[in-house]
């Protein structure tokens, strides 16, 4: 164990040639606590958590096994492993690579969807899902989405009857219902208890000087719900297909994912003893799936610390919600009841 005590014991021991900025630093040595740490472009984030991935260890608060570092991108992942593993090894707390060592005891950085893949690997006959399940590639989800659009029988009215619109449309719908964990019949009773809202309102507007403007917009509306109807179908065979041949994609791994973690707490545990820390990175881009899943393993005071930027968010279209990151203090609250540190950098 190190004794860490100012920013510059910490650039020695990595062997930096700079110090850590006052508010890098006091993230870096936060203590073992839910936290968030908000960095904006070009901050050095990726520093930031290599360093307080080095500082926990010396300090021997934590085993480098103990660490769990989830990304969105392969890539993100790849780089955010490397700069981790590079500076436990400068500060000789791995060895160096090529080294007669078990890969076991470095952390774990991978990005959300391979961490649910792998609960549901481990854990997926809990809620019985097959762990042999293929996960689709965008091509194939394609042409899996044009198979049931050239199948589908049922009357289309309002639906497009271009096919490669159809399949987009499809694909889209389903993928957004996974993410915010929403199923095909809370979608049909939303979209019908808004279709009664709306034509209540027409009758009550009928006799007023807007009414063309008025009508307009609810006949709009109510062609949209109409639309999403008949595309709900659609979704329903396509999901339908994927069980059949046993298949689903990535939206779905992480709905199984967050399915899991809410059913079975047992698994939080086991994740938690396993993980002692916890670093989400671009937290801005997750979905409510995600967050789900991530709280359900994770909450009640576990050391998790999210990194990201609300101004950043761009995944919006598939799911994400910047509220994720605003909302950090209620999801991952301290154990104690008390506030949850920010860091901004």
């Amino acid at each position: 164990m190190t004794t860490i005590t100012s920013p510059s014991d910490l650039a020695e021991l990595m062997g930096w040639d700079f110090a850590p900025s006052p508010e890098q630093w006091e993230a870096v040595r936060a203590p073992l606590a839910p936290a968030v740490v908000v960095a904006g472009a070009g901050s050095g984030k990726t520093t930031l958590m290599a360093a307080r991935v080095v500082y926990l260890v010396a300090t021997g608060q934590v085993r480098p096994d103990q660490v769990l570092g989830l990304t969105f991108t392969t890539k993100a992942a790849s780089q955010l492993r490397t700069k981790v593993r590079e500076a436990l090894t400068a500060a000789g707390l791995l060895p160096e690579p090529g080294a007669d060592t078990d890969d076991t005891l470095e952390p774990t950085v991978a990005t959300y969807n391979a961490y649910a893949a792998g609960l549901l690997t481990d854990h997926g006959l809990r809620i019985g899902h097959e762990p042999d399940t293929r996960v689709l590639s965008d091509a194939s989800r394609y042409q899996l989405g044009a198979r049931v659009v050239e199948r589908h029988t049922a009357e289309v009215r309002f639906l497009t009857d271009h096919p490669p619109t159809a399949i987009q449309n499809l694909l889209a719908l389903d993928s957004a219902m996974s993410e915010h964990l929403v199923p095909p019949e809370q979608v049909l009773e939303l979209d019908a208890e808004a279709e009664r809202g709306f034509l209540r309102e027409d009758e009550a507007e009928r006799a007023g000087k807007n009414r063309k403007t008025y009508l307009e917009a609810t006949a709009k509306a109510i062609n949209a719900i109409e639309r999403r109807r008949e595309l709900m179908d659609l979704v329903r065979g396509y999901r339908r297909l994927k069980r059949e041949l046993g298949l689903m994609d990535f939206s779905d791994q992480i709905e199984l994912g967050a399915r899991l973690a809410v059913e079975q707490p047992d698994v939080g545990a086991m994740e938690r003893e396993r993980f002692r820390v916890v670093l989400l990175d671009e937290y801005q881009d997750t979905s409510v799936a995600q967050a789900t899943m991530l709280s359900r393993l994770f909450s009640g005071g576990h050391p998790v610390t999210a990194v990201g930027d609300p101004n950043q968010a761009i995944y919006g279209w598939r799911g994400a919600s910047v509220s994720n990151i605003l909302h950090f203090a209620d999801t991952f609250p301290a154990s104690d009841g008390g506030r949850v540190p920010a860091y901004p950098l």
